[in-house]
């Protein structure tokens, strides 16, 4: 595991309307398995302290996002399909669907970029339209 730079840059759209959260933060980027994990701390973007965020890139077609601390969530993110993910917040906890619209990963062991694209679903009604972009350089 190494010590890395991580830009996140999230684009949220809710009815109509762009919602954007940049970051930037230093965290850990390991390989394992032909899989890319990156660890960073979450406190500052989500408000809330001891949130601690693991992104687990499965080449081109899967990425989950896990959240501990305080607030848990799993998001799984996989081009083409629906999954139902639990999303925690300070008022509870709810059952989401998220639907992976498109994956682009060029992340290497020296860092590179990671952008993806879903929908967020409550009760299949759609809530949102997200769009992340994950950008990992080595500390130096």
């Amino acid at each position: 595991m190494k010590d890395v730079v991580i830009s996140v840059k999230g684009i949220q759209q809710v009815n109509g309307q762009d919602d954007v959260v940049e970051m930037k933060t230093v965290g850990q980027m390991d390989k394992i398995n032909g899989k890319i994990y990156l660890r960073y701390d979450d406190s500052v973007m989500l408000g809330v302290e001891g949130i601690k965020t693991t992104v687990k890139v499965q080449g081109n077609d899967m990425v989950v996002l896990q959240r501990s601390g305080r607030l848990q969530s799993r998001l799984m993110i996989e081009r083409g399909q629906r999954h139902l993910c639990h999303y925690g917040t300070e008022h509870g906890d709810i059952t989401i669907g998220v639907f992976g619209q498109s994956i682009i990963n060029d992340l290497n062991e020296f860092g590179g970029e990671l952008s993806m694209s879903y929908t967020i679903d409550i009760n299949s009604s759609m809530v949102s339209r997200n769009e992340v972009k994950i950008t990992v350089k080595e500390v130096g």
